[in-house]
């Protein structure tokens, strides 16, 4: 099979190096084997062109949580993770493509119904259906009388190590818990599993080498995710300012999904009580997604379950007063390392996987451009693509 080489306008690799004009990548099967000037990386006359001009090319898009079988767009779609397995299998099938094509090369998937995820991600690896290379958490672990409508109830110690040994065994990556609610509420901020609980946990995961991830938003649980060494904090909404000193200081990472609170059509397909109460905070949580940002830690990103939608959740974290070419490295090279990939994907360098996307636009300058994939490649393999004119 001849190399491949995409020509393009401008390649930007997410490594901290300044964007390479009239550049290319070469590919050779499944790798990356050079990035730079086309003039530079052009080899032989066997080299198969495809010609990306008038695209930028970056390293593909990493949704670092959504749920497969959860679809913001479908009316009640909270409630709809009730639904039969069949018809959460046939959404999940659905939104995968939707992902891939929108330029999303790798997911993780934090928590879905009856092991679908597993099965996705084997029917994914073996051709069966198209979408994004998967890690995944399968069932979440959340209290009886807590937050968690893709998650599963396991109170006390023994059903939470059977759960986690469990969902280990079916293949899942890593094991995700839901501590705390989503909005604040009434101000408590009430963690849902005891310390006790969640340190079981981790220690389950930990000792079979297994990350562990939580939807936490603040409050006691972010102090006990903290202390006990999650891997992942997810969402952090109302997480304090001593806590974010804290995580800096840490070795677990941040997931931003900022969609929730701020994407209308998103809220208008819930309850109203419910889309009611995520607009009575939104200023509070942009407070406090601000901090994030203004405090350096580096962040990954996520659309929560709104397929397709990672250049919107971009764009509002740019809003939020984000660098463009700090939300380009959280939705790319940071993601890979929330998913353990850093050293096959989320640059484009020699060695790594070809998961590459062209964008009309420069992101750097107007991360809008993110909205218009016209390239998508996965471990070399071209998915979408649109000529020049």
């Amino acid at each position: 099979m001849a190399k491949q080489l995409l020509r393009a306008q401008k390649v930007i690799d997410c490594t901290g190096a300044p964007p390479v004009e009239n550049g290319g990548v070469l590919i050779d099967g499944e790798r990356i084997i050079a990035v730079g000037k086309e003039s530079d990386i052009r080899q032989g006359a066997d080299i198969e062109v495809i010609d990306c001009s008038g695209q930028v090319l970056m390293p593909g898009i990493i949704d670092c949580h959504n749920h497969l079988s959860l679809d913001t767009t479908l009316e009640n779609h909270l409630f709809k993770m009730a639904d039969p397995v069949p018809e959460l299998t046939l959404r999940a099938v659905s939104t995968l493509k939707v992902d891939l094509l929108a330029g999303v090369t790798t997911a993780r998937c934090c928590g879905d119904k009856a092991f679908i995820d597993i099965a996705c991600k084997r029917a994914v690896e073996s051709d069966r259906i198209q979408g994004p290379r998967l890690r995944v958490a399968t069932r979440g672990i959340r209290a009886s009388h807590g937050h968690g409508y893709v998650g599963y109830a396991f109170d006390g110690l023994e059903p939470i190590r059977s759960a986690v040994r469990e969902n280990i065994l079916a293949g899942a990556d890593f094991i995700k818990l839901y501590i705390t609610g989503t909005t604040k509420g009434d101000g408590s901020l009430p963690a849902f599993l005891s310390k006790s609980e969640i340190s079981l946990a981790v220690q389950e995961a930990r000792r079979v080498g297994r990350k562990t991830a939580t939807h936490c938003i603040g409050g006691q649980g972010m102090e006990w995710a903290l202390e006990l060494g999650i891997d992942s904090i997810e969402h952090a909404y109302y997480i304090s300012d001593a806590q974010i000193d804290r995580l800096g200081a840490t070795h677990s990472r941040l997931v931003m999904t900022p969609s929730p609170f701020f994407i209308e059509d998103r809220l208008e397909t819930l309850p109203k009580h419910l889309a009611d109460g995520f607009r009575r905070e939104r200023d509070g949580v942009a407070e406090r997604l601000r901090a994030i940002i203004g405090s350096g830690i580096a962040f990954a990103v996520g659309t929560d379950g709104r397929h397709g939608g990672m250049a919107q959740e971009a764009r509002l974290l740019v809003d939020l007063g984000a660098a463009p070419e700090d939300v380009l490295v959280a939705i790319t090279r940071n993601g890979a390392a929330v998913c353990g990939l850093e050293d096959q994907t989320g640059t484009l360098e020699p060695g790594k996987l070809a998961d590459i996307i062209g964008v009309v636009g420069n992101p750097l300058k107007d991360i809008g451009a993110l909205q218009n994939v016209r390239t998508v490649m996965k471990a070399g393999r071209i998915y979408k693509f649109s000529s020049p004119g």
